[in-house]
């Protein structure tokens, strides 16, 4: 008999959930103009737009990454790069809302993926080139802390929040 999910499962479902929420009505309400703008440090290198393409590349990456342990319990996965900066002729030709629209499909993949895990799946491992034996699970927290920092990110960068975080 496998077990069940554990509360922890459960919080980071709920969580994944409430964070992508969160990050798509803060980026919706951004107007065109508003999210190709530059940010300022400490998030040169950004715009709004960016963040909506960064979310949708990693979720789609880190999905396959899912994939992966789930079929093939201990197999090597390809590395997910959490801080890669988009280039703008990446979105050049992209409006903020095909962005968003993009990483709400992916999270929608992401949460029918893990939806009704058992604790044993979520326990399973994978081969990481960096880091070496990685459980699915590890790798959603790694998810929902990047929703995070992003969502703090686009908070300072419409204005929202008084205090800048490093």
């Amino acid at each position: 008999m496998q077990e069940a999910p554990t509360s922890s499962d459960r919080f980071l479902l709920k969580a994944l959930g409430e964070a992508a929420g969160e990050l798509q009505n803060l980026l919706w309400s951004a107007s065109e103009g508003q999210s190709r703008e530059s940010a300022s440090p400490p998030d040169e290198g950004w715009c709004l737009l960016a963040i909506g393409v960064h979310l949708a590349e990693v979720e789609r990456s880190t999905n396959l990454q899912f994939e992966t342990i789930l079929r093939r319990p201990n197999a090597p996965i390809h590395h997910v790069d959490l801080d890669d900066i988009p280039f703008p002729e990446d979105y050049a030709y992209m409006t903020i809302n095909e962005a968003i629209s993009g990483f709400a499909h992916a999270r929608q993949e992401t949460a029918y993926s893990l939806w009704g895990l058992t604790h044993e799946q979520w326990e399973r491992t994978a081969l990481h080139p960096y880091r070496g034996k990685v459980a699915l699970i590890d790798l959603v927290r790694d998810l929902y802390k990047h929703d995070l920092e992003h969502l703090w990110q686009a908070r300072r960068m419409l204005g929202l929040d008084p205090v800048a975080r490093r």
